[in-house]
């Protein structure tokens, strides 16, 4: 008996070596591989690991072409009062910056020329998406057709829409890839980070003053939005560029305003 609970016992520890064998082996390979590995991401350039891991869908190609093309727009329109291609501007620092108030006579306060400011950004917003995009657009569905896709596209039809702090952007555009199978396409959405919708209500609101009474007070802006900054420039033939900066963003938005003008040489009572 004692013979056999010896044998035993030495069996016991043998498979208990055996396993401690085996787990020493795995965790080696795993500290190898996670060698390998770090290796690898170490002296790999970003752009190839995402290549190697990441396809972009045609999906994801559209939203950059939607993305890039409404940060552009959002950028001219902000230097230049709401508008794309302005009319009736003031030239200041090399931007057309639109009226949103103005009068060509003296002791006249202005008249309101973009009663819905918001709307009317909107719409300009979408013709421009819509017409800049387009060529990237159609790049992305010869893009495919290389690949040997049969692709089909409609123009472009963009929805825009300012809400606090964001401009959401909304494509339709039936795109139609065929090779094996048929996939569709339908439609695009992205939101692009800006303050334009709180610019819009600010800016507005001075221009109302003026309107009423040839003037604003932009500290009473201030006091009220912590984050915001409202400068007024006055120039010499009474018009007035307004700059509204969001100070944590240092998002901008410019626009001008002409009210009750003096005419030169008189300064006041």
């Amino acid at each position: 008996m004692d013979n056999k609970k010896k044998r035993l016992e030495f069996s016991l520890i043998l498979n208990k070596k055996s396993e401690s064998k085996r787990g020493q082996i795995t965790i080696f390979i795993i500290l190898a591989l996670c060698i390998v590995i770090v290796l690898f991401l170490l002296f790999t350039e970003k752009s190839d690991i995402v290549a190697i891991f990441a396809k972009e869908s045609p999906s994801l190609a559209m939203e950059k072409c939607l993305s890039s093309t409404a940060k552009e727009g959002i950028d001219i329109i902000s230097m230049q009062g709401g508008e794309m291609d302005p009319k009736n501007f003031y030239m200041y620092n090399g931007s057309k910056v639109a009226y949103m108030c103005y009068i060509n006579q003296y002791y006249s306060p202005c008249v309101m020329q973009k009663p819905m400011l918001k709307s009317e950004i909107e719409n300009e917003l979408k013709i421009f998406i819509e017409s800049t995009a387009l060529d990237c657009m159609e790049e992305v569905r010869q893009s495919y057709e290389q690949k040997g896709y049969t692709a089909y596209m409609d123009k472009p039809n963009i929805k825009v829409e300012l809400i606090p702090y964001n401009v959401k952007i909304t494509g339709n555009i039936n795109l139609e890839l065929t090779k094996e199978n048929t996939q569709l396409y339908k439609q695009v959405k992205i939101d692009v980070a800006s303050n334009l919708y709180d610019f819009i209500i600010i800016g507005s609101s001075i221009a109302n003053w003026e309107a009423r009474y040839g003037d604003s007070e932009t500290m009473n802006y201030m006091y009220s939005h912590p984050d915001l900054k409202v400068e007024k420039k006055m120039r010499s033939e009474g018009t007035k560029i307004y700059i509204l900066t969001n100070r944590n963003s240092q998002d901008k938005f410019m626009f001008a305003t002409r009210s009750l003008v003096r005419p030169p040489g008189i300064t006041g009572n």
